[in-house]
């Protein structure tokens, strides 16, 4: 069932967040006094007592987990504890402890210059057996872009794992699946995870690329999508079905799970295509994996 803007979605409630942090360590604390300042003035004592003791101790557990996870950023969103979206996973091992400003670059792709932003974990020093999850952007890409910002503002707090993107332009179904073979493989340079778990496809509001018509037709690609609703259809293929983000702007949209069953879908209806980059990067950012070590070779590099 589509949802105007974040109705339920488990996914927009961040688990890191120092208001929900702090909100549960200042409720443990209220409920430790509430134990203490009652405990000869319950009109039943016995289940007065126990009542709030209990309380008090969930409380207090509650805030020292709020704690742990949001310093170890294990659960970014309720979403990822819940098990509803893919859980970003805690980077540190893979140096992307790095969470300022990532970087636009052209590289040279199969079909001319690409623009990819690189994080900034993926050009720290060292992190060159780092391969990172990966958007395949149909959209244009460059410095100052608002794409880029939503990006770097997400992953400082911890709401994405640190990502790279490759803009692929306003392609077709077969432009992109050839795109995101080039990339995945190690003849690119970049690096990405060649997973599926770790590939997202993406596009703006007003593009004429359909990503999620595109990731349905070959789900074994891409984990999840995002973009304007068109051309869905079932899923094909025995892959599981990627999750679905439909965006639309200032006007609610159809309800078309029937027709891309099984697969998941999410949306989100804006007001302002000005915010349709940091709802992308947030949906995304809750259900892409984080960066893993692999084996260096040859071919690995960092595009410079």
């Amino acid at each position: 069932m589509f949802l105007c803007v974040l109705a339920l979605d488990t996914s927009a409630v961040r688990l890191v967040s120092p208001w929900f942090v702090g909100g549960t360590i200042a409720l443990a604390a209220v409920l430790c006094v509430v134990v203490v300042a009652g405990w000869r003035r319950w009109r039943h004592r016995r289940a007065g007592r126990t009542a709030s003791v209990l309380a008090a101790t969930a409380l207090v557990v509650l805030a020292l987990a709020s704690v742990a996870n949001a310093s170890g950023s294990f659960y970014p969103t309720l979403g990822s504890l819940l098990g509803t979206s893919a859980p970003a996973v805690s980077t540190a091992g893979a140096r992307a402890e790095v969470t300022g400003p990532g970087s636009v670059r052209t590289v040279a792709g199969p079909h001319g210059p690409l623009p990819v932003y690189l994080p900034a974990a993926a050009t720290a020093p060292g992190a060159g057996d780092v391969r990172f999850p990966v958007v395949e952007w149909l959209g244009s890409l460059s410095t100052g872009d608002p794409l880029v910002a939503a990006l770097d503002r997400a992953v400082a707090e911890h709401r994405s794992p640190p990502v790279v993107v490759v803009a692929a332009g306003p392609v077709d179904a077969a432009e992109a699946a050839a795109l995101h073979d080039w990339a995945a493989g190690a003849a690119s340079g970049l690096p990405v995870r060649g997973d599926r778990a770790g590939w997202a496809i993406a596009g703006p509001t007003a593009a004429r690329s359909c990503p999620l018509g595109i990731a349905l037709g070959r789900p074994s690609d891409w984990s999840a999508a995002a973009g304007t609703p068109c051309g869905l259809t079932a899923p094909a293929g025995p892959d599981a079905p990627p999750a679905l983000l439909a965006v639309t702007i200032g006007t609610g949209v159809a309800d078309v799970t029937s027709q891309v069953s099984p697969a998941p879908v999410t949306g989100y209806v804006l007001t302002d295509a000005a915010d349709a980059p940091a709802a992308v990067v947030g949906w995304l950012g809750a259900r892409l994996p984080g960066p893993v070590h692999a084996p260096v070779t040859g071919a690995d590099s960092v595009p410079s």
